[in-house]
């Protein structure tokens, strides 16, 4: 998650195409989230999930590597109340870095899967540092052998042979479920295939964190570049 990230099908392809099929798991997000709070947006994609946001929380920021999608992102939301939504055209590793700021939730959502397996734990644990809360999205593992499996497939073959490579380790470490074996940190809820092969996960963040786990390794020094 470094750099700038443009993939074939960032930015207007993203947002007609794939963005649309996450309304449902995102309409599960938004009533996870309490009114009024604040929101860190990981990998926010075209900025879909924010627009949704806007009527219950108090400050949304969101961050994605991919300059196509933060340029839809900025488009979607220009005309949100001043000061409401911060965007930045960044990494999460970058941004957690040098952020001085709380937040009473992060969303992390279709990101774990698509990063590298040994950044996983890392990204979760420099959440844990500055929110309260952590709500993780992502594919249900083991897949279902239905048209929803197959389809999360053929569409994460189709991004390419990292991002494929990444997805396959994913679905190999039993997914969400993995990871939070290995994460120090306690889960409060779950939604298991609800909407159709998806896995959510909400995370004890600042408040459930082991103050003496120690970062399963150094967060890298990127630069944050703000849009």
């Amino acid at each position: 998650m470094t750099g700038n990230k443009n993939h074939w099908y960032d930015g207007l392809f993203y947002d007609l195409f794939i963005a649309p099929h996450q309304d449902k798991v995102f309409a599960q997000v938004k009533e996870i989230l309490t009114e009024g709070s604040s929101v860190l947006d990981v990998g926010c994609g075209t900025g879909r999930l924010a627009s949704q946001l806007l009527d219950k929380c108090g400050r949304i920021e969101i961050i994605d590597p991919s300059e196509k999608n933060i340029g839809i992102a900025r488009a979607k939301l220009a005309g949100s109340p001043a000061g409401k939504v911060l965007i930045h055209h960044t990494d999460a590793f970058g941004f957690l870095e040098k952020s001085n700021v709380d937040y009473d939730f992060a969303v992390v959502s279709y990101v774990i899967h698509e990063i590298a397996k040994e950044d996983r734990d890392v990204l979760l644990f420099a959440l844990a540092t500055v929110a309260e809360k952590i709500i993780i999205v992502d594919y249900l593992v083991p897949p279902p052998r239905n048209y929803c499996g197959l389809l999360n497939e053929l569409v994460e073959y189709a991004a390419g042979t990292e991002h494929y490579r990444n997805f396959k380790s994913f679905v190999k470490g039993n997914g969400i479920a993995g990871l939070l074996e290995k994460a120090a940190l306690k889960v409060v809820r779950e939604v298991r295939n609800h909407p159709c092969s998806s896995h959510i996960a909400v995370l004890e963040g600042k408040t459930g964190r082991n103050l003496e786990a120690s970062a399963p390794q150094p967060i890298r020094n990127n630069t944050r570049t703000e849009v």
